[in-house]
């Protein structure tokens, strides 16, 4: 199967429909910021049908309603060329964006889904108990071009990589099925395909994590936005009294007296009037709460970018809890809305260890705990550090991960570390998760430790030497 391309865009305001499709339609390194956001207020140019290099670069269909959403989507299925993703509008006559999403999803599950919306009084909380999922995505009207491209590009990756994920695991299938009867060179076959499958898993996970991170830098980025634009306003009223500062100064300077008396008491009135007072407090908290938003982009982006970073496979000393935290950050999107975290850290040594595999194995079981939880509950990270004897080798590091998800039943729990063994459904997991934990914290000459109660929730507990 070619790569799907294919987007669906619903809204009822033509104006957006046209903006999407000049966005999606011009090559990246064309297009500027300022003209996407201008094709929102009615400024729209001649639309090309392809991109400068003379191909599309999306297969757009677009809908001027739910109704017409869903049965493009239902003659896409029937057609078997379903959609990649599809731009949702909240707010449209007759269904809703949400209802829209539901009766999508009931026809395409695999279907990606962003809500569009301008209005802020339809909660997270609210369309995710309508459409039945939590892994719809928003963003917010007015948008730039930069967002709807990466949205655009992260799910039809997204969805390319679970389609190949899917079809390497129908593949593998068959080929254990094979090879059962065969019983020639069963090891090495098998290990093929795993190490295929691990690479399309971890492709897939980046693509998630990608759209997650564009609505965490998104949303620091829009209230220094906001803030830039007030500090604005207020050098305005700045620049306008110290002008009048300037009036006083020169009155003064040519003792003109009564004048003086006068700018003076312009002065007063005029930083009463501004209120200059409260001008100069605010500004110093708008620069506090911007830098804060700037400390969190950078935060983000140098956590996302030392997961994605290639293991070296070199040992090196690392703090496990700041480890813990950079895959906190990682996964905030997939947590914010219905996850609390609840932190009991101890003091713990410097651990040499592997530092991405580490970075695996707590976004792996992190990940997992998430998923378990499907509407409200909470994660408890907890580290200690236990001195046993004399030497560094009876040194330890304990790190407990414990949820309130729906749990595992004791049947179960005995096989969670089997290779391709998963309790999800079919084409929702390959299996590999644990199994890749259980491996990464052998090489390291540790122990995990699972314990599970149905409806209560997970403990896993990992024990690990100071030195790996």
């Amino acid at each position: 199967m070619d790569a799907n391309n294919k987007l669906l865009v619903v809204d009822d305001d033509p104006g957006v429909r046209e903006s999407i499709k000049w966005i999606l339609s011009k090559s990246e390194h064309t297009d500027t910021l300022a003209k996407g956001s201008a094709l929102l207020f009615d400024d729209v140019p001649d639309i090309p049908d392809t991109a400068s290099d003379g191909k599309a670069s999306y297969n757009l269909t677009f809908a001027e309603n739910g109704e017409d959403g869903v049965d493009a989507v239902q003659q896409a299925m029937q057609d078997n060329d379903p959609f990649a993703a599809a731009f949702v509008d909240m707010n449209m006559p007759g269904i809703d964006g949400a209802e829209t999403s539901r009766r999508i999803w009931n026809i395409d599950s695999a279907i990606k889904i962003v809500i569009v919306t301008a209005y802020h009084d339809y909660s997270p909380d609210d369309i995710i108990k309508v459409t039945g999922r939590d892994d719809i995505f928003y963003l917010r009207k007015p948008f730039n071009s930069d967002e709807i491209r990466q949205f655009a590009r992260a799910f039809t990756n997204q969805w390319n990589l679970e389609y190949e994920k899917k079809r390497l695991t129908a593949q593998l299938e068959r080929a254990k099925d094979e090879l059962e009867d065969m019983n020639e060179n069963l090891q090495e076959k098998v290990k093929k395909q795993a190490e295929s499958l691990i690479q399309s898993e971890k492709m897939a996970s980046l693509g998630v994590l990608s759209a997650g991170v564009v609505h965490e830098i998104n949303n620091p980025m829009a209230f220094i936005k906001g803030n830039l634009s007030s500090i604005k306003k207020y050098n305005v009223r700045i620049k306008a009294l110290f002008d009048k500062y300037k009036n006083l100064m020169a009155c003064l300077r040519r003792q003109e007296l009564p004048q003086a008396m006068k700018s003076l008491g312009e002065i007063q009135q005029f930083i009463k009037k501004e209120k200059i007072n409260f001008i100069m407090e605010d500004i110093v908290d708008l620069a506090d709460e911007s830098l804060d938003g700037v400390n969190r982009v950078v935060n983000i982006t140098q956590n996302m970018k030392a997961y994605s970073r290639k293991d070296d496979a070199t040992l090196d000393y690392i703090d496990l809890n700041a480890n813990l935290d950079a895959t906190l950050t990682i996964l905030r999107n997939e947590l914010k809305y219905k996850v609390e975290i609840i932190k009991d850290y101890g003091e713990l040594p410097q651990v040499k260890c592997y530092p991405q595999q580490m970075s695996q194995v707590f976004m792996n079981i992190i990940a997992n705990a998430a998923q378990a939880i499907k509407e409200q509950g909470s994660i408890t990270l907890k580290t200690r550090f236990t001195k046993k004897g004399r030497r560094k080798n009876d040194d330890f590091v304990q790190i407990e991960i414990t949820d309130t998800g729906i749990g595992i039943s004791q049947e179960k729990i005995l096989k969670i570390f089997d290779p391709f063994y998963t309790s999800k459904p079919v084409g929702e997991g390959t299996g590999l998760g644990l199994s890749i934990v259980w491996e990464i914290i052998q090489k390291h000459g540790g122990t995990i430790y699972a314990d599970s109660e149905e409806g209560v929730g997970t403990a896993f507990t990992i024990t690990l030497p100071f030195q790996a």
